[in-house]
């Protein structure tokens, strides 16, 4: 719908003519008050009224998620809180898929903020297409390797193959780390193979086509129905990892920098009622996993729920574990501070915004 504005001179002349019939209403004889002068403050411009009459419209940004894992459940519920709305945002969230996907939907200008491993964002990055990493949601590398039942310990996987969603994904990082601390080199002792999503990683192991499976919650607990052993627990290693980054290009981050911070802030807000709102945490998980298990769910949030990061500070220490990993030639001398970007999230800590959030 268009909005007629008057042009300024008719909006001065209405203005003027309002404020003359107002100075005759209070003045004595007109049935006004009448008692002494009129004390008013100086008429605003009416160009100015007629501006701050209209609400400012939300900023539209073009979001993903790469992964059905709990991992990410921070935007959703940033989404379904209504908290990106709140910070003036209008968020499209989508799903796209981890690694190369995802740089050619970045690189293309198709996104602006994403959600995603750390390992996609950095890989971007030393490859040119200016990905940078601004917030992240987590800092412990989260995931499971289970097996099928003949594997009985860690050197029966010499020769195996494990399958990952995606390769550079978190599901690959988390099985290449895990396997070199204890000892087995992927790619030489251990193979891994793309399934292309999580469900698939199980039903590759049902059919015999792989070994095992690099999973994550709430997948895992499907996987233990079916029998399947867990041989590696991933989180319990505690490694500094961004497992679940929040990222951007320079690009976006030059031309529509008022992006960045309120996007943050939905986050913060997002994993802060995932952690103090357990029924919520159950309802959002529920709607994107499509899970109807209400055990299922309920072992999800209790096992996510220390693991959200109020404060989406990308920590580092967890930047330089993907750069130590990343076989790229740059990340030999890359540093934490040139695949990220800190700006925005050192502003929301020093904003004071994330003191105000229920604990």
């Amino acid at each position: 719908m268009t909005v007629y504005t008057p042009p300024r001179q008719q909006l001065v002349t209405t203005a003027g003519l309002v404020a003359a019939l107002l100075l005759l209403a209070c003045s004595p004889g007109s049935g006004g008050a009448g008692q002494g002068p009129v004390q008013s403050a100086a008429p605003q411009p009416a160009e100015a009224r007629v501006e701050t009459s209209q609400p400012m419209p939300p900023l539209r940004v073009r979001s993903a998620y790469t992964t059905i894992s709990a991992a990410v459940a921070s935007f959703w519920a940033a989404q379904e809180g209504s908290y990106f709305a709140e910070q003036g945002l209008d968020v499209e969230l989508t799903r796209v898929d981890a690694g190369a996907p995802l740089l050619a939907a970045l690189s293309n200008n198709e996104l602006d903020i994403v959600s995603a491993g750390g390992t996609s964002l950095v890989l971007g990055n030393l490859q040119g297409i200016d990905a940078m990493i601004i917030g992240a949601t987590s800092r412990v590398l989260d995931g499971s390797v289970f097996v099928r039942p003949e594997i009985q310990a860690i050197e029966d996987l010499r020769g195996k193959t494990i399958g990952v969603t995606n390769l550079k994904a978190i599901t690959d990082t988390a099985a290449r780390l895990a396997l070199k601390r204890f000892g087995l080199e992927p790619d030489v002792d251990v193979f891994t193979r793309r399934t292309g999503g999580l469900a698939e990683s199980i039903a590759g192991m049902e059919t015999g086509a792989l070994d095992g499976a690099s999973l994550a919650v709430p997948i895992v607990f499907e996987a233990r129905k079916r029998g399947y052993r867990e041989l590696l627990n991933v989180t319990e290693l505690g490694i500094p990892f961004l497992n679940s980054a929040v990222g951007s290009t320079r690009r976006v981050l030059a031309e529509r920098p008022e992006l960045a911070e309120p996007y943050l802030r939905a986050l913060a807000q997002g994993s802060n009622r995932l952690k103090t709102d357990r029924e919520f945490a159950i309802q959002v998980l529920g709607k994107y996993s499509r899970l109807e298990d209400r055990e299922q769910l309920t072992a999800t949030v209790d096992y996510y729920q220390p693991l959200y990061q109020v404060d989406p500070y990308p920590e580092p220490a967890a930047v330089q574990t993907i750069l130590d990993e990343e076989e790229h030639p740059a990340a030999r001398t890359a540093r934490p501070q040139d695949v990220t970007d800190y700006r925005f999230a050192t502003q929301l800590r020093s904003s004071g915004f994330l003191d105000q959030l229920a604990r």
